[in-house]
């Protein structure tokens, strides 16, 4: 057998999907449908994670991607992102392959960017040195995935306990959380009860995100009836504008990686009062009314992210919760 510098990389670094099996057992949510979908898009992610890590930037890459299910087809750009900024990270390199592919795949960014921050995690980085080189309006999507790790693979501390990484502070603080709520709706298995009785637990300075995290999950991933997706609109009352906001960012995911489905379409309805396709270009036209510094520095008291989203998030405040 020919050792390749590949097959090494997935052996130190790979995740095998069985493996996955274990955490799942261990989830406080129980086997639903909806829990069957995100097994699902678990699997893809993985598969995607392991893929990069095997054959790097190649030709191989995006013949992979093409092959998963469209409504998948998200996890697994998330996944082939971290794989490659893991290359990145333990490679003496100079040439980023996690960048070029960024560059090459535009509209698949923020999906990608998620993945750079569960290789954060992975590999302990310091957070502000590896946000720093990545785009302002990007970054945040990469400490979101840095906060859905931790809220998977270490959920017990996080979300049990809630407990924060010590190196996690500031605005990075907020995207953490965001990624967290992201988990929770993993966690549970869209059992809204048990997302209310666990968000309960949290501070209130802290709910509000993980609200708008709640709001990415339960759009982007799918599995879920249109009564459920009322019941959990109503059931986060005064954070419901931030649910709205989430769904307008998947919604913006979804519409620039040309792959909304049907129950992306149903989820914005409900927390958005309009098609994905709408949210999407909401979302689009604040982006083209902001002025971006991309020297941005990672810790400043209002980055230009946040303003991005209070705007959006301005749209929903006075919106009437559909019963």
């Amino acid at each position: 057998m020919i050792f390749t510098t590949g097959f090494l990389r997935r052996f130190l670094f790979g995740l095998p999907i069985e493996g996955m099996d274990k955490f799942w057992k261990e989830f406080p949510g129980s086997e639903t449908e909806a829990r069957k979908q995100l097994r699902l898009s678990s699997n893809a992610f993985i598969s995607g994670y392991n893929t990069a890590l095997e054959v790097g930037l190649s030709h191989i890459i995006l013949s992979e991607l093409q092959s998963f299910d469209i409504n998948l087809r998200g996890f697994a750009y998330e996944g082939v992102g971290m794989g490659l900024i893991m290359i990145d990270y333990t490679s003496l390199g100079r040439e980023s392959k996690f960048q070029k592919f960024v560059d090459q795949n535009p509209n698949h960014s923020s999906l990608a960017h998620i993945g750079v921050g569960f290789a954060m995690s992975v590999l302990n980085r310091d957070i502000e040195k590896s946000l720093a080189p990545l785009d302002p309006m990007q970054r945040w999507w990469a400490m979101d995935g840095y906060g859905f790790y931790n809220g998977i693979f270490k959920w017990k501390q996080t979300t049990e306990k809630q407990i924060v990484p010590k190196k996690v502070s500031g605005y990075a603080l907020r995207a953490f959380d965001r990624g967290l709520g992201r988990s929770i709706w993993f966690l549970f298995s869209a059992d809204i009860s048990k997302i209310v009785n666990q968000l309960q637990k949290f501070p209130e300075s802290r709910r509000a995100d993980i609200w708008s995290g709640i709001g990415v999950a339960s759009t982007y991933a799918g599995g879920v009836s249109e009564e459920t997706l009322r019941d959990l609109k109503a059931a986060a009352g005064e954070y419901a504008s931030y649910v709205s906001l989430g769904s307008t960012q998947a919604a913006n995911a979804r519409y620039f990686s040309n792959n909304i489905v049907e129950h992306n379409d149903l989820a914005c309805s409900v927390h958005c009062g309009m098609s994905a396709e709408s949210a999407a270009k909401l979302t689009i036209k604040v982006m083209e009314e902001l002025k971006v510094d991309p020297n941005e520095k990672v810790f400043v008291e209002q980055p230009i992210y946040e303003t991005y989203r209070e705007t959006i998030r301005r749209q929903f405040i006075e919106m009437p919760v559909a019963v």
